[in-house]
């Protein structure tokens, strides 16, 4: 066995190794070119940035020629990148990468060991409600992360809080579709009797919105378009598919009652955690409680350039219900409360204890 993991380890480095050496090295031009070309034909988010992709490419063209170095190249691009400030943008090469939107230098293989997307924020601790407000608590979907953050971690953690309050906390929104509707299941079907639930999404990552999508059909009282998102076309830097309506619909094996919900975000919901808050915003019975998430609601598209390099583009705008652009601004709570630092450090979590009192005020 270990001589096989072995075999196949050399196999992958070899492969990886002959990718590197195959890409086009030495044409600054060509990939510049490709660079500039991928985000002008794909990019969705110029208009919302009022940013003129033609102007950067008329200025940088001018910085580069057949003797420009793959060094000057990158810094072209993590420049460009920078004033660009979309978060869910990036240009990677060998042992390198470059994040817009964070105001941080490029990162390698040992500094993306410690790299978050999250801000230090340090209004919410899970480690605290584990400990002070939930009575018992299970885990589920363990994940062993390579990419950042890398390390373990539990994607749910589900409980009961005082009085029958029902609660699901979610770090990020797996792509895995089977184990997640698993999970939302056993959640509901152990709190079905819950007096109210708390959802809470605060310091979610983000990731795909389908999957759990089933947790808002649960609570769901009707069909309701919940975003209006709009694929990029090549025409021109502002041309887009046709609008396409994203709806949320009731599950039909619900039993929910109407007992009140509580949504609870920060400014470290982000992504696909932000898209699960517009569906739960169409629903009557939430209260969203909290701080304004980051605004980060662009599906994204991977690509690469001739010589290997790696980029990310966000390639649709994505809007509210009311189709009103929400990028850059985020989502805006119900009610506006605010963890400090020292809340935490003094083992109060604000946002959960107004949660469980509008449950308790609410409750049928």
């Amino acid at each position: 066995m270990k001589k096989l993991i072995t075999i196949l380890s050399v196999l992958i480095i070899l492969s990886l190794l002959f990718v590197y050496l195959d890409r086009d090295r030495g044409e600054p031009i060509k990939n510049f070119e490709a660079f500039f070309k991928a985000y002008k034909d794909n990019y969705a988010l110029f208009r919302v940035k009022q940013f003129d992709w033609d102007k950067e490419y008329a200025y940088y063209s001018k910085h580069i020629d057949s003797n420009t170095t793959d060094d000057e190249l990158f810094k072209i691009f993590t420049d460009v990148l920078d004033k660009l400030d979309d978060k869910h943008c990036y240009i990677y090469r060998f042992n390198e990468i470059y994040f817009s939107g964070f105001n941080k230098p490029s990162l390698n293989y040992i500094d993306l060991l410690s790299f978050d997307f999250r801000l230090e924020t340090n209004d919410f601790s899970l480690e605290l409600i584990e400990d002070k407000y939930l009575k018992e608590y299970d885990k589920a979907l363990r994940l062993y992360s390579t990419l950042p953050p890398v390390g373990v971690r539990d994607v749910f953690t589900t409980g009961w809080l005082k009085d029958s309050v029902a609660y699901i906390h979610m770090t990020e929104m797996s792509n895995k579709s089977e184990e997640v509707g698993n999970a939302i299941d056993s959640f509901i079907n152990k709190h079905n009797k819950a007096k109210g639930f708390v959802v809470d999404i605060r310091d979610n990552i983000g990731g795909y919105s389908e999957p759990v999508k089933r947790l808002a059909e649960f609570f769901a009282d009707d069909e309701h378009i919940y975003a209006v998102s709009r694929l990029r076309s090549s025409e021109n830097i502002y041309s887009y598919g046709a609008p396409e309506y994203w709806r949320i619909k009731p599950d039909v094996n619900s039993n929910y009652n109407n007992q009140p919900i509580t949504l609870l975000i920060n400014n470290n919901t982000q992504s696909a955690a932000e898209l699960f808050t517009l569906m739960m915003q169409t629903i009557p019975n939430v209260k969203i409680i909290g701080d304004t998430t980051s605004g980060i609601f662009a599906d994204t598209h991977i690509g690469k350039l001739p010589n290997g390099w790696e980029y990310r583009l966000s390639e649709r705008e994505t809007n509210n219900k009311n189709d009103v652009v929400m990028e850059d601004i985020g989502i805006v709570p119900d009610t506006l409360i605010l963890n400090s630092k020292h809340d935490i450090q003094n083992r109060t979590d604000k946002v959960i204890e107004y949660a469980l009192e509008y449950i308790t005020d609410n409750s049928i």
